[in-house]
């Protein structure tokens, strides 16, 4: 294989069209990725040098080296279709290379998601574009808070052989949710600060018992209960997974969950998988916790240093949202009936220790109402929708990925007509909307006044529903306060 590589500066890079990660989705073009690299895509491919040639919407190019590798553990079984970690690098391989690929934040590891199970492609999109749109980091960061990835859809080639429309997105990481760097210390040791664990993982065979990998990067906290160590990965000791055993192992009771965990947090990612039925999310996989500072104090006396040793929950493979199912097996009008009632008599750690919580169970309602006609209403999921589908179809996406699939003897989960399954989809979650506010028992159908204690009466929130600070509002924002909208 020869390749021409050179190199494209990050402020050239920035020049690619702007991303469009909320709810109004890209023009009724494609950009076009071809990736190469030597051999052809397996299950379980290790990382593989070549190069990706990026063609956006204007027909503006960039080329750049790159290392590949399949990805996921269902999605390694459609190897018609592989989903991809991308890393870009430097000319010779050597080291990472951040860049900014059609106008998301610049980093050098991507994600190139095939949405084989998901017959729509789109439903990880979608959850996340609402997740973003309504759920912060319970702190600032350089990336408006965010807790969830964002994306663009692309139409791929590898080695030259058309696969069809995927997700290119970025990845959640220690930059993302600003975690502080390993320190190294006056007597040259090293002391890790933040920690990035992600629960699910296919490395560790026999999960029947408690256990370390051998070099510290996954274990087993519980029966069945496994995690990956995903930051740092190269200081991986005993000691870094200890604020995670200890919660899981000591922490089963309400009052540490709220000594030591964000409530607000919390209950925004149960409504997200009340709301959209993501029950391949409900349990011991599929979501990260972090933590800014391990070696910080909840007893300190700036709550803000106290706040960097509280553990976030951060979202992960949303595919099955929006009555999915893991294999693809649900479509054609037939979703997964998962009942809103269900969910929260199964719920998880930390979120079962707050079951017969009272101020937590206030928060999940009074988040709830905030949300419903904001990023969870059915308007709202149905634009953003409806948006990617026009994406798909005006561009001829749509129509070139599924007459490629037809004429192959192995195929990925995809239906020909795509706006008919949104719709049955859209009709699905206006039913699933009416059985949260049957939950929470708003009855009006529009909404429900809060009393002063359930939502005091200084709270902001932007139109999102997200609680902001009022007064450090961001720039050009609009917020709602008092229920009155300030500019």
């Amino acid at each position: 294989m020869q390749t021409i590589f050179f190199r494209i500066t990050v402020l050239a890079t920035l020049f690619l069209l702007t991303a469009t990660s909320g709810s109004r989705a890209q023009t009724a073009a494609m950009p076009v990725m071809r990736i190469a690299f030597e051999g052809e895509p397996t299950a379980y491919m290790d990382y593989a040098n070549g190069s990706m040639t990026l063609t956006d919407e204007e027909e503006r190019v960039v080329t750049l080296p790159a290392k590949f590798r399949t990805r996921g553990a269902t999605a390694q079984e459609y190897m018609m279709k592989p989903s991809l970690n991308m890393k870009l690098r430097t000319d010779d391989y050597s080291a990472e290379a951040d860049s900014s690929l059609l106008g998301l934040r610049s980093c050098s590891s991507w994600i190139l998601d095939a949405m084989a199970i998901d017959r729509i492609c789109m439903r990880n999109r979608v959850a996340f574009d609402v997740w973003n749109a309504f759920s912060r980091l319970p702190y600032d960061t350089s990336f408006d808070g965010r807790n969830g990835t964002v994306g663009r859809f692309v139409e791929l080639y590898i080695n030259d052989r058309y696969y069809g429309i995927y997700c290119l997105s970025d990845r959640i990481n220690r930059k993302l949710l600003d975690l502080k760097k390993v320190k190294t210390l006056t007597d040259g040791t090293l002391q890790v600060r933040g920690v990035l664990y992600k629960n699910g993982t296919q490395n560790l065979l026999d999960q029947n018992h408690e256990a370390f990998s051998d070099d510290y990067r996954t274990c087993v906290a519980e029966w069945h209960n496994a995690w990956e160590l995903t930051f740092p990965e190269d200081e991986a000791s005993e000691a870094v997974w200890q604020p995670l055993l200890e919660a899981l192992r000591q922490g089963r009771t309400a009052a540490y969950v709220k000594r030591h965990f964000f409530l607000d947090n919390l209950a925004d990612y149960q409504l997200l998988v009340m709301a959209l039925g993501i029950a391949d999310n409900w349990g011991n996989k599929n979501k990260y916790f972090s933590m800014r500072n391990m070696n910080k104090s909840l007893d300190d006396a700036d709550s803000l240093q106290a706040d960097k040793r509280r553990i976030v929950v951060t979202p992960w493979d949303l595919d099955t949202s929006l009555g999915g199912a893991y294999d693809g097996a649900y479509y054609d009008g037939n979703y997964t009936d998962w009942p809103v009632d269900a969910i929260t008599k199964n719920a998880p750690y930390p979120i079962d220790c707050l079951a017969a919580d009272a101020e937590y169970l206030s928060l999940l309602r009074s988040r709830w109402l905030q949300v419903r006609t904001a990023a969870l209403s059915p308007d709202s999921v149905a634009r953003r929708m409806d948006d990617y589908c026009r994406l798909f179809t005006e561009s001829g996406a749509w129509q070139r990925m599924t007459a490629h699939y037809d004429a192959q003897a192995e195929r990925p989960m995809y239906v020909s007509d795509l706006a008919g399954e949104i719709a049955q989809v859209l009709q699905w979650y206006r039913q699933r909307h009416a059985e949260m506010d049957a939950y929470f028992n708003v009855s009006d159908g529009i909404s429900t006044p809060q009393t002063a204690a359930s939502r005091p009466s200084s709270a902001a929130y932007d139109l999102g529903g997200r609680p902001v600070n009022p007064s450090s509002p961001s720039k050009k924002s609009v917020t709602v306060l008092r229920g009155r909208k300030h500019l």
